[in-house]
């Protein structure tokens, strides 16, 4: 991803300084080794600095300044040809994606942000409405970050300069907190209250005097449905569909590096991407694997081995096991003094990681990682037994109602009551959102509490309006932008994730076909199987095995459990305030012996610690225990 970052003062009179701006610019050069440029006029300022992955990105000059406009992007733009023929503009030379951007707005103004198909965060200045425009993707995959001020709005596609740059404090955002333990924050939520993000799907309008206003450009549409007579009709569409997702997203300059787990996502997308290249003209595909010989089912090498044996190539392999040996001293020491990590999860073994994954993408001269992210949770990976039947329910077809819910009692292993139980909560979760929005029961001893998700969802879609299938979706892909919104920028190298399960197109696609295409109770992973038979390997097209790495989380603790004793045991600055450390203390025994499932929240847990005390120490966030204080005595306090 490239880098974005400005500053818009709300009074025209209170002009944006070259230095400030070249600030707050500093904080982007990691993320954009390839130069940029900076631009300040008025009270509005913009710098851009430029991850070249593409040819056409290496011919953008940004900002871009023409006509009322000044704009900044950070994407790929995916239907070039479908926004280049319907803009009708004549273009000198090879239009850039930026110049296809501008184009749209010129065209259509914020109704081009629906139009807009691919990875993308953009900010734009329009000067005949005074109006500034920051927006971002459906899933928000590139990062936009904001801070408003009561003088000024600071954005920034890291989060780190806006966490450094200005003399204040900032206030922890607990709610986003309970979030990394339950287990994804909120929509929107930094760790500081202080720092928002742009949503997915939405764009964010400020104008002059701080006016602002969070609109939603895109969202299922509520009334699509594809019916087709025949089962081939549905495979040649994913096909086609996932096939020039792979193909754009393996739009490069250079080589490009895919995960391969071994499992039917990644090893879809390598194959796919060697089928496009068969065909058509593209960069060289080298693929990544990590394996665990100690992990129960994580020593994936007979899968993805028989890729690469289907393939011809031999990867780059990680092991789990020799990296956790090399790093063992280490397991739970803070991330080192010279990287700060602007959200909690990381101990110093992050660093070492992303030093080993730096290591092969410059042994793969590749900027660009392919992820299988998402095809667990919208391809029928991920099992939920409500929406089949309930779809025969609303047809009318009640033979075949039946037939499905005692197939899906016996595939879950649940009482047919059980099955009928979240049918009913699925037929009313537009009405009743919150029953459907599933909130974790609350752990003893953490102190913050479960975020409520059902407000976020509410903002998110048109869910008064979607049918089951859609609103299941819908809260899909809240999950998934919910989980890519912890994913952050590495602390070391640079590289540019792209997501082929992630693509509006396909996700619109699988929305609107029967669910029965995707998944049947005793057919997991249907369509897939069905569509890429010819295309995967039968060895791992027809897996019945898959790794969820589980145990790795009790093992950590059981073989450091002397350290993390001595961790606990210490004064914790987050006792009282986000866990009650008395308690934590007896769960974490209670780990060791195999009694409680809270393995990976103690970890959690510690890592907050950890990454807490650290802010204290560098003065961004005060005492934590200042905080309790002035809760407690709310006279006391300056505002009370």
């Amino acid at each position: 991803m490239s880098g974005l970052a400005g500053l818009f003062k709300f009074d025209p009179r209170d002009r944006v300084s070259n230095s400030e701006l070249m600030d707050l610019a500093r904080g982007i050069d990691r993320v954009g080794p390839d130069g940029g440029a900076e631009h300040v006029e008025g009270n509005i300022g913009m710098a851009f600095r430029a991850l070249h992955t593409t040819i056409e990105s290496k011919l953008e000059t940004q900002p871009l300044i023409r006509e009322d406009t000044v704009l900044v992007w950070d994407g790929r733009l995916d239907n070039r040809d479908d926004i280049s023929s319907r803009v009708r503009r004549t273009f000198a030379g090879l239009a850039t994606d930026l110049d296809l951007v501008h184009a749209a707005y010129a065209k259509w103004g914020t109704g081009c942000f629906s139009e807009l198909l691919g990875d993308w965060a953009l900010a734009l200045w329009d000067r005949r409405k005074q109006t500034l425009f920051l927006a971002r993707d459906c899933f928000g995959i590139r990062t936009l970050f904001y801070t408003l001020e009561s003088r000024r709005l600071i954005w920034c596609s890291a989060i780190e300069p806006l966490v450094l740059g200005g003399n204040r404090t900032l206030s922890l955002d607990n709610e986003y907190l309970a979030g990394c333990l339950y287990p994804y924050p909120p929509l929107g939520t930094t760790p500081y209250r202080e720092i928002k993000v742009i949503q997915p799907a939405h764009f964010h309008s400020f104008q002059y005097g701080g006016k602002n206003e969070l609109t939603r450009y895109w969202a299922l549409n509520p009334h699509s449905k594809i019916r087709y007579s025949q089962d081939r009709d549905y495979e040649k569409h994913f096909l086609d569909l996932f096939r020039h997702s792979v193909r754009q997203r393996i739009r490069s300059d250079r080589p490009v590096l895919a995960e391969l787990s071994g499992g039917l996502d990644s090893s879809s997308i390598v194959c796919m991407a060697d089928d496009v290249r068969r065909t058509e003209s593209g960069p060289a595909v080298e693929t990544l694997s990590y394996y665990d010989t100690e992990e129960p089912g994580g020593d994936e090498r007979l899968y993805f081995e028989a890729i690469e044996l289907h393939r011809g190539k031999v990867g780059h392999h990680v092991s789990m096991a020799d990296f956790r040996s090399r790093t063992q001293h280490d397991s739970f020491s803070p991330v080192p003094g010279t990287y700060l990590p602007a959200s909690p999860g990381h101990f110093a073994p992050s660093i070492e990681w992303a030093r080993t994954i730096e290591g092969i993408q410059q042994t793969a001269k590749s900027r660009v990682i392919l992820s299988g992210l998402g095809g667990d949770e919208l391809l029928g990976g991920v099992q939920y037994e409500a929406v089949e039947p309930l779809e025969h329910l609303l047809s009318g077809n009640l033979a075949a109602f039946t037939k499905s819910v005692a197939r899906w009692s016996i595939t879950a292993r649940k009482p047919v009551t059980n099955v009928a139980k979240n049918i009913l909560t699925l037929a009313t979760a537009r009405y009743m959102l919150d029953s459907f929005v599933r909130t974790p029961a609350n752990i003893p001893w953490i102190l913050v509490h479960t975020p409520l998700r059902d407000f976020a969802l509410k903002s998110f879609s048109s869910w008064r309006a979607l049918s089951p299938n859609h609103l299941f979706s819908e809260s899909i892909r809240y999950v998934l932008a919910s989980q890519l919104s912890c994913v952050d920028v590495p602390a070391i190298g640079i590289s540019e994730k792209r997501y082929p399960y992630l693509d509006r197109s396909l996700y619109s696609f699988l929305a609107s076909i029967p669910r029965t295409q995707i998944i049947q109770a005793d057919r997991r992973r249907h369509l897939m199987r069905r569509a890429l038979r010819h295309l995967v390997p039968d060895q791992v097209l027809f897996r019945k095995t898959k790794w969820f790495g589980r145990r790795i989380f009790s093992a950590r603790i059981r073989d450091h459990h002397e350290v993390l004793e001595r961790m606990v045991d210490g004064g914790w600055v987050s006792d009282g305030v986000l866990f009650d450390v008395t308690i934590l203390r007896e769960r974490l025994r209670a780990v060791q012996h195999g009694l409680v499932p809270e393995a990976r929240l103690v970890l959690i847990a510690l890592s907050i610690e950890q990454w807490v005390r650290r802010q204290i120490a560098l003065g961004i966030i005060p005492p934590l225990q200042d905080v309790k204080t002035a809760r407690l005595n709310p006279e006391e306090s300056p505002s009370g």
